[in-house]
């Protein structure tokens, strides 16, 4: 026979229980403390979630999500038709199970207190509200479980989230009219066949207007020539007359006496 793989349980993990049927083991609340356990189909409930709280090999204290409790032994039976609900960790051995995996990829649930027996519905019912039991092992699939990991939670929790917030006022939007584009006019196609081609007639040559002659730049005027300017003579000093000598005394009498 093929083995088909196991769900791998791991701590702070939560977990469905399905019976072959896809109905889960759930509990279902009551006023007093030993909630019942029993079958229910699926809705994603807490109540519907278990975590496996291992104390020892294979072995483990199952607890429920919503509550916090364990499968336990209704007062602590050990027989077969024994049922099952939740109660208070109180750490007795009848809170303890054991997940034996079988090939079929299923586990059976042992009773730790009660030699063993094994978690099946009361009278082999599969109906969603069929009460959970023990029993001692048998070859029917009522006391084979699937156990699958709870993987999907957290994305619905967000989900709710989001549908639980106030929607957002719609924002008007502006009617924008489309812009006509303007009518192109086709133009008529002229059959190649039926156009006519007139002579192309040589374009008369132009004359060529003669060109103003630019205006004649002034002749240059010869430059005249700057005179050197004469200085003006130089004013002659006045001559000096001649200083009349001064004839001493004795002279004019010695010319008087020669008169």
């Amino acid at each position: 026979m093929k083995t088909v793989a196991q769900t791998v349980i791991e701590a702070d993990r939560f977990y469905t229980i399905a019976a072959r049927t896809g109905s889960v083991i759930e509990a279902v609340e009551s006023a007093k403390n030993e909630d019942s356990i029993r079958l229910g189909k699926y809705d994603h409930k807490p109540e519907q979630e278990w975590s496996f709280v291992r104390v020892g090999d294979g072995v483990y204290r199952i607890r429920n999500r919503a509550s916090g409790k364990l499968i336990d032994l209704m007062m602590t039976g050990t027989a077969n038709g024994t049922w099952l609900h939740l109660w208070e960790d109180v750490g007795g051995t009848s809170q303890m199970w054991t997940v034996e995996p079988t090939p079929a990829g299923t586990v059976r649930l042992r009773s730790s207190w009660a030699s063993g027996k094994c978690i099946d519905t009361v009278g082999m019912g599969v109906a969603d509200g069929a009460q959970l039991q023990i029993w001692q092992e048998t070859a029917g699939e009522d006391q084979l479980w699937t156990i699958a990991e709870v993987k999907d939670r957290a994305k619905r929790a967000a989900k709710a989230a989001k549908e639980e917030e106030p929607a957002a006022a719609p924002v008007e939007k502006t009617e924008e009219k489309p812009v006509e584009a303007a009518p192109v006019k086709a133009e008529p196609v002229v059959e190649a066949a039926k156009a006519e081609e007139k002579p192309t007639e040589p374009a008369p040559a132009k004359v060529e207007a003669p060109a103003a002659e630019a205006p004649k730049a002034e002749e240059a005027k010869p430059e005249v020539k700057a005179e050197p300017v004469k200085a003006a003579p130089a004013a002659k000093a006045p001559a000096k007359k001649p200083t009349a000598k001064k004839t001493s005394r004795a002279a004019r009498k010695k010319a008087a006496a020669k008169k």
